[in-house]
């Protein structure tokens, strides 16, 4: 049986969201064919806020699995004149270094942090009163979120509503008509920018319906959309490359309008997967938690398949020497360099908004005075018959003194890889693939250490970190 689909509202701004509102019975969002409403929605936020300001206003750890609990904890500590802070992950070394000057958490997982106070994010006071929903400050800090640790350790950065409301905004505007009257389908966390913006406050802004769940099980994911009459999906590289072999993508054809996909490069293969099998070709969007979205491109088979194209709000140019990418937007706030941030993308500009990526200026590294882009000797790893994936990073940061960096490789093997490891040893993978790579690099530059996975370490973004690498 079908779940009646409902039409989007007419936009409300994230700062007036509460103190505007729609009408009660207006579905917010659904989960295992309950609808929610928005009624329920101010009614949860309200009692949730009074909890929060009894105890105290100022920084609240946020963290839950399901997304329409974080969306009511999110509001209510924005409605209780305090900062939502947006934890990497729950480690409890990384909920050691992020609890001072903590007034409290928002969970619905069991969390240990001393002398700090837990809530739950629905739990309905029945003496709780709708309070006079004011309008947000656009322009105070509202939500400390943090980097992945892609290249290094993580880093805080603030966020006000007004970054947040213009991004959405210049979402609607984009993709707005694309969307229509989808419900919104995720298989990324909602606790990293990207799951934030797509997955909760862009359907929010819009009144669009959001499901609930996070759908991690492709299966599955194609099962809860076959209930909806039209769906959107948000997702990225990391699940998109795993669903051909999983499902039968033509599924898709009939119930998804559309496919968003973020948090790293999107593969020709997988892509063209989707455009020829379900009729859809993914809009791949890059960012990062410092910028928030930059570009977005859709590849094809025409000449301008790997073109990305700036968002209209966003300004882009190159930074001398490394022609490294720069960004300036009102999507996030850059006191320093006339407000532009320098990316770790080097980039070739193609016309004024838009522009080609040419690889990553922070991945070259120098080992016995020769540099390394370690982008290229893992594509060219990754191009080896018996490999899959291939990840190469540095073992320690970079030493004072001039000894030779140690350089490691973390490898998926391919099937045939597989087969192989099963009859021979890793030693002697190992030197097949320098011998590989010697072809086309020093031997001066070649991996040191080797070790085989049955799959990276990814995050809910299906990003790798540094950190987690150096753990392998």
């Amino acid at each position: 049986m079908q779940t009646e689909h409902f039409a989007p509202e007419a936009q409300i701004p994230l700062s007036r969201l509460l103190a505007e509102s729609r009408a009660p019975s207006t579905p917010l969002a659904q989960s295992s064919g309950h609808i929610i409403s928005w009624g329920d929605f101010r009614l949860d936020v309200a009692s949730l806020s009074s909890q929060i300001m009894e105890i105290g206003c100022g920084r609240w750890l946020l963290f839950t699995e399901d997304t329409y609990r974080f969306a009511v904890g999110l509001f209510a500590i924005w409605h209780a004149e305090s900062i939502a802070v947006l934890p990497p992950n729950l480690g409890q070394q990384t909920l050691k270094e992020l609890n001072y000057e903590l007034q409290g958490v928002v969970t619905d997982c069991k969390l240990k942090l001393d002398n700090v106070p837990l809530l739950y994010p629905k739990a309905v006071l029945t003496h709780a009163l709708q309070p006079d929903w004011k309008v947000l400050s656009q322009d105070q800090t509202k939500l400390e979120i943090f980097t992945s640790g892609t290249t290094g350790a993580r880093k805080a950065l603030n966020k006000t509503i007004a970054n947040l409301e213009s991004e959405v905004e210049e979402q609607e505007e984009v993709w707005g008509e694309k969307l229509a009257k989808t419900t919104v389908f995720s298989t990324v966390s909602h606790q990293h920018i990207y799951g934030l913006l797509f997955k909760v406050l862009w359907p929010l802004y819009a009144g669009r319906v959001f499901q609930n769940e996070t759908l991690f099980s492709p299966e599955e994911l194609v099962n809860k959309m076959n209930t909806d009459k039209s769906a959107s999906l948000v997702s990225g590289p990391a699940h998109l490359k795993r669903m051909p072999e999983l499902i039968n993508l033509s599924d898709l054809r009939s119930r998804c309008s559309i496919i968003f996909s973020s948090g790293g490069p999107l593969s020709a293969e997988t892509s063209s997967a989707f455009t020829e099998t379900a009729g859809l070709t993914p809009y791949e969007i890059l960012g990062s938690t410092e910028t928030g979205g930059i570009a977005w491109r859709q590849q094809s088979t025409g000449t301008d398949a790997d073109v990305w194209e700036a968002f209209r709000k966003v300004e882009v140019a190159l930074e001398s020497p490394l022609s490294l990418l720069k960004v300036r937007s009102p999507f996030f706030n850059e006191l320093k360099n006339d407000g532009w941030f320098v990316t770790g993308d080097i980039a070739e500009m193609v016309e004024d908004n838009s522009f080609l990526l040419i690889g990553r200026g922070d991945r070259v590294v120098k080992i016995e005075e020769k540099r390394l882009s370690l982008a290229d000797m893992e594509q060219r790893l990754g191009s080896h018959p018996m490999v899959e994936t291939a990840k190469l990073f540095l073992r320690e940061d970079p030493p004072v003194l001039q000894r030779r960096p140690p350089l490691a490789a973390v490898i998926v093997l391919s099937k045939s890889g597989i087969i192989e490891l099963q009859q021979v040893k890793n030693r002697k993978i190992i030197v097949d693939l320098k011998l590989y790579l010697s072809a086309s690099f020093d031997k001066i530059l070649l991996p040191r250490s080797w070790k085989f996975v049955d799959r990276l370490p990814e995050d809910a973004q299906g990003k790798t970190s540094l950190a987690d690498l150096r753990l392998c």
